[in-house]
């Protein structure tokens, strides 16, 4: 067995990681952790050189490519740019989520030879015995505090809907928050908000659900109807067809809540979203004044599904346990790296309908927000030709002609 020794007399190079969540936070918070660890080792009378801080500042830590300053830290060590020995934090909830600790911390030490220490264990060693245990003491402290914090935050907020306030999150388009207060003990004391209708938005709603009920058309058709509606202010556009679609299926607009309808995670650094089932959901009808009638919005929903089924029965391949993250399959090479001249947009992979003498489909990358009616670039380039021309171009780069 390969034994190693952390012998905390070395003068060991380290780095600095802070962070707070949200700009709704303490604004000092970073510039406290990092306070807190510099006279934690000046307490300890450690002779460790700190020679560089990162920090991240409103930045939550369930995505890790969403935290510059984390990636420039861990890019940094890996390259080889910064050889240190430690990172060090405040404690374990800013560096890193619970479960994705163990995997970072023994990459890095495996590969980079580099420990995560925190202030709050006195820079403990974590690959001790001890270390082992009192990190799967925290982990588990940690796992816990969310569940129990997640747990009274939901409690709250569905009480708030039973009771016909707003739970909480953006508010709906169409709609406005008011608030209600109540007097107790002599003083105003707020109770929740309730929706009530905003005239500056509502008739686009209404608007949108009776083209959607009269013509029965696609959330893209209906995009483009919106974008180059005459009437509608500039400060709304562009509308996207994923939010077009949205507002579709939202219940609220014939005035009923439902609420937890969906539960979340994160796996593989990405957000997962999965619809509970109807017994967990919690609906209220009459929750605040309609903006269509019920009858209208059922029939654009029957629409709607009409439309999900077909496309469920050509993707349908019988497997019934579905991955939490099942990674991007890629029928198109430059799939996502092919960008829009004009709006730096995303370009896609659209097929044009016909089909060659072997049945096969012609594929052409198209500007997305061109096809909802708000970006100027109409050309469709050829898959096949853009996808020659950049090998042909990297074949040229890896092997030059002499």
């Amino acid at each position: 067995m390969l034994k190693r020794t952390f012998d905390l007399r070395k003068v060991f190079r380290g780095v600095i990681y802070v962070r707070m969540s949200s700009s709704r936070q303490n604004p000092r918070s970073p510039d406290q952790q990092e306070a807190e660890i510099r006279q934690r080792l000046k307490t300890l009378g450690y002779r460790w050189v700190v020679v560089k801080v990162y920090r991240d500042d409103a930045k939550s830590g369930r995505y890790v490519r969403r935290r510059p300053g984390y990636q420039k830290m861990i890019q940094d060590i890996q390259s080889g740019v910064m050889q240190v020995d430690l990172i060090l934090v405040d404690t374990l909830e800013r560096f890193a989520r619970v479960d994705e600790l163990p995997v970072i911390r023994k990459d890095l030490l495996e590969r980079h030879g580099v420990l995560i220490l925190t202030a709050d264990t006195n820079f403990a060693d974590p690959t001790t015995p001890q270390g082992k245990a009192f990190g799967a003491f925290e982990a588990m402290r940690a796992t816990e505090e969310g569940r129990i914090k997640a747990h009274q935050v939901r409690r709250g907020k569905r009480d708030l809907a039973q009771r016909g306030y707003w739970p909480g999150g953006p508010r709906p388009f169409g709609y406005k928050l008011v608030g209600r207060t109540t007097e107790c003990n002599g003083r105003e004391v707020r109770e929740g908000s309730v929706l009530e209708s905003f005239p500056e938005e509502d008739w686009i709603i209404r608007m949108l659900f009776e083209r959607a009920h009269s013509t029965e058309e696609g959330q893209t058709r209906l995009t483009r109807f919106l974008n180059a509606h005459p009437d509608i202010p500039d400060k709304f556009r562009p509308f996207s067809g994923a939010t077009v679609g949205y507002w579709l299926d939202q219940e609220i607009y014939y005035g009923e809540l439902v609420w937890d309808e969906h539960s979340t995670g994160i796996v593989n650094d990405v957000r997962r979203v999965e619809r509970n089932a109807e017994d967990e959901m919690l609906r209220v009808p009459d929750f605040c004044p309609p903006l269509v009638p019920r009858e209208v919005w059922e029939a654009v929903q029957a629409v709607r599904e009409v439309r999900r089924n077909s496309l469920e029965q050509a993707d349908a391949n019988g497997k019934q346990i579905m991955p939490l993250a099942p990674g991007m399959s890629l029928s198109h090479l430059l799939s996502g790296l092919v960008r829009c001249g004009e709006c730096r947009s995303s370009m896609r992979p659209v097929t044009s309908g016909r089909k060659s003498k072997a049945g096969k489909s012609y594929a052409y990358y198209a500007c997305p927000r061109a096809i909802e009616g708000h970006c100027r670039n109409k050309k469709y380039v050829s898959e096949a030709w853009l996808r020659g021309v950049v090998i042909d171009h990297i074949k040229q780069r890896l092997f030059p002609q002499s």
